[in-house]
């Protein structure tokens, strides 16, 4: 079932493990600096 696109907002305390942990779940950064403390991430599953 395709249920189309929508997005979350999490904040978080530790952006570093927060990338970490959704890198490993196939989230991929697509916009945002992680230095400024914004990245937003799309993920990406094959069918």
């Amino acid at each position: 079932m395709d249920l189309g696109a929508f997005s979350v907002s999490v904040a978080v305390k530790d952006l570093a493990a927060s990338r970490s942990f959704y890198e490993k779940l196939g989230f991929v950064a697509v916009h945002g600096v992680a230095q400024q403390g914004l990245l937003i991430r799309e993920l990406h599953r094959h069918s």
